[in-house]
């Protein structure tokens, strides 16, 4: 009896194992994944090539006094707008003056001595036919009249660089835009043409240059659709420490040779700025506008994934099963980026969730609860294209 009972117990053990490991085989069948999805769009984009730059006076004049003498006014304010012709410093005239005053003296001397010079000239062409004066007195008094003549032009000449040299006591500005710090005080002598001690910097902040390098490669893509003799090509600028500030610039000047150390070309652009919206010096982001791109496939940018084999997406099918789908990506357009090969606009992928996720596993698609742009940009840039960027 006792052995029966011990196999009773036994057979009770194995059909315990049995239905146990029955269940468990029941609870290995995996519950669909969560994942928030996005449709794949198809919409005609802008082509960009992007560069960081720094914008650059397009006037930049450093002033310096073309005479010496002492500072003696000071006619202007740091950071003052100043325009062509406004007074900046006057240096002491008093030497200069006098200088003047006495070139004028000797001017109406030299005149004088020409004046009676030349009536004793014209007095002597009728000696000369009766033998009263020789020829030779003639040409003495010819000879004479010459060189009157030529103090006359010296003592003028004087006379200029006096006046110029009084002039250059009144120091002015030369062109439009901002006076920058004083470098020299009121009381300070300076020295005539001291071309390394500037009194003052004036910029012309109304209309600026944005220059920026490029790669060689961004370089072809440019040659494909840019020609300078043509037309202009446009360019968005924003500060680097304000993406909402925007300006505009056309690019004018291509340089003859890329640098062989670098690999890369520089340019300019020239972009008005009446509003002051962008300062000297500041860094900036650029965007060259070459052509708009027909039916682009766009994704948001986080649902490209990097593993072993590059870029990738998971592809939601019908069944609700996902496909691992190698992409080759494009330009990066805020939150979305073009995809080359890999996606049409008629499939959905995968936006979020894609850690626990392996190609054939079910997902279940939930609602976006996060901030989703892709929407805006996607009509933003569409708005771009629209206006044809591309400017011949």
């Amino acid at each position: 009896m006792k052995v029966l009972k011990n196999f009773y117990i036994l057979l009770a053990s194995v059909f315990l194992m049995f239905t146990g490991g029955c269940g468990r085989g029941r609870q290995a069948v995996r519950p669909p994944t969560p994942v928030v999805s996005a449709k794949v769009a198809v919409a005609d984009l802008p082509i960009y090539i992007e560069a960081i730059g720094s914008c650059v006076a397009s006037e930049s004049v450093a002033i310096v006094p073309q005479v010496s003498g002492q500072i003696v006014a000071l006619n202007f304010r740091q950071g003052q707008k100043v325009g062509v012709g406004d007074s900046l410093y006057a240096i002491d005239s008093r030497v200069y003056e006098a200088n003047l005053k006495k070139a004028e003296a000797q001017l109406i001397a030299a005149e004088a001595k020409m004046k009676v010079d030349m009536a004793q000239l014209e007095r002597s062409k009728a000696l000369v036919p009766q033998n009263y004066i020789s020829q030779q007195q003639y040409e003495a008094y010819e000879t004479q009249v010459e060189q009157d003549i030529a103090s006359v032009d010296a003592a003028n000449a004087q006379v200029m660089q006096a006046k110029v040299d009084v002039e250059h006591c009144n120091i002015v500005s030369p062109i439009d835009g901002i006076a920058g710090a004083y470098l020299v005080d009121v009381g300070n002598i300076v020295g005539a043409m001291s071309i390394n001690k500037p009194l003052v910097t004036i910029e012309n902040v109304d209309r600026l240059y944005v220059e920026f390098s490029i790669s060689e490669n961004d370089f072809y893509d440019l040659q494909k659709f840019f020609n300078l003799e043509e037309g202009k090509l446009k360019m968005e600028v924003s500060p680097i420490a304000n993406d909402g500030v925007k300006g505009e610039a056309y690019v004018d000047f291509i340089n003859n040779s890329i640098d062989k150390k670098t690999g890369s070309i520089k340019l300019r652009a020239l972009m008005e700025n009446l509003e002051h919206k962008f300062w000297p010096g500041q860094s900036v982001r650029t965007k060259l506008l070459l052509t708009v791109a027909k039916d682009s496939v766009l994704v948001p940018a986080e649902a490209v994934k990097l593993g072993q084999q590059g870029r990738y997406v998971f592809v939601i099918k019908e069944d609700k099963s996902v496909e691992f789908r190698p992409v080759e990506i494009g330009q990066i357009h805020g939150d979305m980026l073009v995809i080359k090969n890999g996606v049409n606009g008629e499939e959905t992928i995968v936006r979020r969730g894609q850690l626990m996720l392996a190609p054939g596993m079910k997902v279940i698609e939930m609602p976006d609860t996060q901030p989703n742009s892709f929407g805006e940009n996607l009509e933003k840039n569409r708005k771009i294209a629209e206006k044809n960027p591309t400017t011949k």
